[in-house]
């Protein structure tokens, strides 16, 4: 067992209790503690201070307290006590330190103590200035340190541990654990029950937890693996990496990375000041952040995204798609439901969506590439391109051009574009039938096609390309309109 070191240093006049460090050869007295007693019930009760606890296990019925006193000097030595005593309500182990008054000089004592009790004992232990280490405890217990840290394994029932100024670290445990820590890391490996951890000003790694997990820290990072249930975050100002949950994952931050990966149900992150990274989720994925940039890859459901002051990347969608960005791109690939964007601020791109596209956008472009259903898109200040389009295109752009290609589909899709002070300019596949209706004002209307028309002037083109019946209705104002040929 490491000893506790311990410097006090007295100004005159002044009276100090608390040890800051005991150096081994400043430890001139040594004093062994050994007693036993038989565990009738009731809890088992630890208040140590100043020195390292160690709490053990065995298959008998007593419980065994064993302890070395140090003091670098002998007179204060033989003034710390352990008193311990056995009652009704269970075995009692306290350490006692006389009030200390020095003038000159330091000081240094310690207290290590190792209590060995039944596995199937309540334990309720606290320590103070030093360690505490804890194996094989199979029934409840509560255990508090400040001022070192606890390891705690080969649990079993339900657990709770906290710390201040130190870490706690968990280990093979069967059943349920609370972990609460402040100014120092907790750390979970393999736990087959539950687990909710609170934290500040430390880090969070949980790994190997086959029920559901809650973890809250504030300027800490939290790490995540291999969670058998479902994952709740609250964090603030720490990165979050979580990855393999096998129910729902629902993160809420601020000021933080988020990396989530292969959540087996849906998936839910708020954030703001932090980027948002996630792959490979089940369910329906829901995003609210700001000035945050989102990457998604690899969701088999839905996805909302809604964000501002940061670019919107969703690639291989198994659903549909409702993005809101207010000052950031919006780029989606592989989509196989509709898509919703908006961004006032910020260019759109699409490409391979199988359903329905319904953009709105100012003062960015939009280019929309092989989509299976019909496009909608509200634009300004900026270009709209559509290539590749399967159903009816209907297209209001202000001070932008509008350009339109790869019309497809054997049915009628009415095409309508609407622009000012720009160009417009739309091809038609051969043997298509459009009823057309082309106006302009200060430009021209032209047509690769021929049309039969029945109204004719330099802004204006009226009539029908080959059998007529599909509308295309193409509107100007200070700009001209070409119809092409595919």
């Amino acid at each position: 067992m490491s000893r506790t070191r311990s410097f006090i240093l007295f100004a005159l006049l002044f009276t100090l209790a608390l040890p800051l460090r005991a150096d081994d050869d400043d430890s001139r007295f040594e004093l062994k503690y050994a007693k036993n007693f038989t565990f009738s019930g009731g809890r088992v009760s630890i208040d140590h201070g100043f020195g390292d606890l160690e709490i053990r296990t065995h298959s008998g019925n007593q419980v065994q307290v064993r302890a070395t006193i140090r003091s670098s000097d002998e007179e204060i030595g033989k003034q710390i006590h352990i008193v311990a005593s056995e009652g009704a309500s269970g075995v009692t182990i306290r350490t006692e330190y006389p009030e200390i008054r020095r003038s000159r000089g330091h000081l240094s004592y310690s207290v290590d103590m190792t209590v060995t009790l039944p596995a199937n004992a309540p334990v309720t232990a606290k320590n103070r200035f030093g360690g505490t280490d804890v194996r094989g405890l199979h029934a409840s217990s509560t255990i508090e340190n400040k001022q070192g840290s606890i390891a705690f394994s080969d649990g079993r029932g339900a657990h709770t541990l906290s710390n201040s100024f130190g870490s706690i670290e968990a280990v093979d445990h069967r059943g349920d654990l609370t972990l609460s820590n402040t100014n120092g890391s907790i750390n979970v490996r393999k736990v087959d029950g539950t687990l909710t951890a609170s934290n500040r000003f430390g880090s969070v790694n949980v790994a190997d937890v086959q029920r559901a997990v809650t973890i809250s820290n504030s300027n800490g990072s939290i790490e995540a693996l291999d969670i058998g249930g479902a994952l709740k975050i609250t964090n603030a100002f720490g990165s979050i990496t979580a990855s393999t949950i096998g129910a729902s994952a629902d993160i809420t931050t601020s000021n933080s990375r988020v990396e989530l990966s292969n959540v087996t149900g849906s998936a839910t992150v708020k954030n703001s000041f932090g980027n948002v990274n996630v792959k490979t989720v089940s369910g329906n994925l829901t995003v609210d952040g700001s000035n945050s940039k989102v990457e998604a890859e690899g969701i088999s459901g839905n996805v909302t995204v809604d964000t501002g002051f940061g670019g919107v990347t969703l690639n291989n969608i198994g659903g549909w798609a409702k993005v809101t960005n207010n000052n950031g791109d919006i780029k989606v690939t592989d989509l196989a439901g509709a898509l919703t964007a908006k961004t006032p601020f910020g260019s759109v791109r699409a490409d391979r969506v199988r359903g329905n596209a319904d953009v709105e956008n100012n003062n960015g472009n939009v280019t929309l590439n092989d989509l299976a259903g019909a496009v909608k898109v509200r634009s300004g200040f900026g270009p709209v391109f559509v290539n590749g389009v399967g159903g009816a295109v209907d297209i209001t752009n202000s001070n932008g051009m509008i350009s339109v290609s790869g019309l497809r589909g054997n049915a009628c899709h009415p095409v309508n574009l609407r622009t000012n002070f720009s160009s417009i300019k739309v091809a038609l596949p051969d043997g298509a039938g459009y009823s057309v209706n082309a106006r302009t004002s200060f430009g021209r209307v032209t047509s690769d096609l021929p049309i039969l028309t029945t109204g004719v002037t330099e802004g204006t083109l009226i009539g029908t390309i080959g059998k007529g019946g599909c509308r295309l209705d193409l509107s100007n104002a200070n700009g001209n309109i070409a119809i092409e040929k595919e």
